[in-house]
């Protein structure tokens, strides 16, 4: 569903509807169609890595060089998923990347709804989940578990940032037993960052219940926490002391020009990061963005948090996205790691979605990320 708001739908959890296996993962379409497609891939990517901006800042060993890695395989052989995951883990390392998120979703009805719960289709199960975070940590990438309530209700203004439950107690249990399910499994799994929420913006207020909730995860997860404020939000949580880092996503409006220039989307950085660094700088906090990233088509400048736009494939001005991102970003003292939705898909040109993977962004993504060590 397209949005004219700027708060966001539930993009992390429907964008990816599209059924994949591991054979359309690899082979994206006939093979004169994907020789065509590579060839074009090959020559926009040798563009884009002559025009790169200079050498990105140097970054300790513990800052976080992020990816979220898509857990949307619709083949139900858990074998077959695990082989798609353990190939896509492979790029996200070659990519240069030291961390990567999964997002793990829980199903509520309705906005008014008190019950959230897990559902087939919508839930990843736990032991494919354990799998992957092994298979990660195989690979030497640290892991950073992302819980997201997944809302059936679709409809315009309606989103996990509006719900407001019939009995707010039932619903915050639900919640509690939602988080500390989680919180056990990254404990037990050596997960090094966990996440208490995501864009609860009707709930971020209730500090007594976020203070309660943090502490009973603290007392059964032993590493650091971080919640994933909307980038329009940031400052309504009430709870950012309780947590170790602030986290955000950053799907900032760039710029609504056709074809506008690095440096023209660079400004468009200008009020967000004037804003964010005031606040962060005031209160002694650092911060990490727990989603960035820019659906391939025309309008994901204008409205990076849309990713169902009509609009036509725009690979190039993804890539200007990336670049001003890094550029804006690179050498921020409190920006603490970076999480790139997300890594999954196909490798085309004509391919809409947010990923990177085999588009131009890729080469600017890459050299940040390595080039940065």
């Amino acid at each position: 569903m397209a949005c004219s708001r700027k708060t966001p739908p539930n993009k992390t959890t429907t964008e990816e509807s599209t059924p994949v296996t591991r054979d359309n993962l690899v082979h994206a379409s006939q093979a004169i169609l994907l020789q065509a497609q590579q060839r074009g891939l090959q020559q926009a990517t040798a563009t884009w890595s002559s025009q790169l901006f200079a050498r990105p800042e140097q970054r300790n060993d513990t800052w976080q060089r992020g990816i979220s890695l898509g857990l949307f395989a619709s083949t139900q052989d858990p074998e077959e998923q695990r082989k798609i995951y353990q190939s896509l883990l492979d790029e996200i390392k070659q990519a240069g990347a030291t961390d990567i998120s999964i997002v793990v979703r829980w199903r509520q009805d309705t906005v008014h709804s008190s019950k959230i719960y897990q559902d087939q289709g919508i839930t990843v199960p736990d032991e494919l989940l354990i799998q992957v975070l092994q298979d990660a940590h195989q690979r030497g990438l640290r892991t950073f578990l992302l819980p997201i309530i997944w809302l059936k209700e679709r409809k315009m203004g309606v989103w996990r940032g509006t719900i407001a439950p019939q009995d707010e107690n039932a619903w915050w249990k639900d919640y509690e037993r939602f988080i500390m399910h989680y919180a056990q499994i990254a404990e037990q799994n050596q997960v090094s960052l966990l996440s208490v929420g995501s864009e609860l913006l009707s709930m971020e207020t209730k500090k007594e219940r976020w203070d309660t909730l943090i502490s009973k995860v603290r007392a059964n997860y032993s590493h650091k926490l971080t919640y994933s404020a909307n980038w329009d939000h940031f400052e309504v949580p009430t709870f950012w002391d309780k947590l170790d880092v602030v986290g955000l996503t950053a799907y900032q409006e760039l710029s609504k020009q056709p074809d506008p220039s690095v440096k023209e989307l660079q400004l468009g950085w200008r009020s967000f990061t004037v804003r964010l660094n005031t606040w962060a700088r005031e209160n002694q906090f650092h911060y990490i963005f727990t989603e960035v990233g820019y659906p391939s088509h025309a309008k994901g400048a204008a409205y990076p948090w849309n990713y169902s736009a009509n609009a036509a494939p725009a690979p190039n001005l993804q890539a200007k996205c990336y670049q001003s991102m890094m550029q804006q970003w690179h050498a921020d003292p409190r920006l603490d790691g970076v999480y790139i939705w997300n890594w999954f898909g196909f490798k085309s040109l004509q391919d809409r979605g947010y990923t990177p993977r085999g588009k131009p962004a890729q080469a600017i993504l890459e050299r940040w990320y390595k080039e940065s060590m």
